[in-house]
């Protein structure tokens, strides 16, 4: 079927394409709000480059010999590489079951995020809030946009967020 309709498969392709860039920025406020989020990505990336190899090992009479197959190599390597830590949020996140934990209380600070700037005159709202906690003796930041939950809580008093236990057994702060 590839073979006739190649301009088909191209589109619906790079339709697949967009579609798994739109559900990665989707995605990114979550993978950004994981705690221990280097862990989740050091091992999305070791389990992406061994996709990639053996996606590779299993087409190798396919890409023989490799010097004419450079672009196919590095389209499989980087693409396995790229969406890996997407694919792990996602498999983390989804089937995981949701639960309060407490968290010592640092700060929660306004910031304004504007490509543009601010206009002249304009009074600027926060497009989104910091919340930083300190959670088994390190600091952690979280962001989230819509409100300030914490707005009357001291520096050093007990809360308790909102978060998903994933079957990876990574934490995902669900605060938005």
């Amino acid at each position: 079927m590839l073979d006739r309709y190649p301009r088909l498969f191209s589109i619906l392709l790079s339709l697949l394409f967009f579609a798994l860039i739109w559900v990665y920025v989707k995605e990114f406020p979550f993978l950004t709000n994981t705690i221990e989020v280097k862990w989740l990505m050091a091992g999305s990336l070791t389990a992406g480059l061994l996709i990639a190899v053996l996606i590779i090992a299993l087409s190798f009479k396919k890409l023989s010999p490799l010097g004419r197959h450079i672009p196919e190599l590095l389209f499989i390597g980087s693409v396995s590489l790229i969406f890996s830590p997407l694919f792990a949020s996602l498999l983390n996140r989804y089937p995981g079951t949701d639960e309060l934990r407490s968290f010592e209380f640092v700060s929660e600070t306004p910031f304004l995020a504007s490509p543009y700037g601010v206009l002249k005159g304009e009074k600027p709202k926060p497009t989104g809030y910091r919340l930083k906690v300190r959670y088994q003796g390190r600091e952690l930041s979280f962001r989230y946009k819509s409100q300030a939950y914490f707005p009357l809580t001291k520096p050093g008093e007990e809360i308790l967020v909102p978060v998903r236990k994933g079957v990876l057994g990574f934490y995902v702060v669900l605060l938005k």
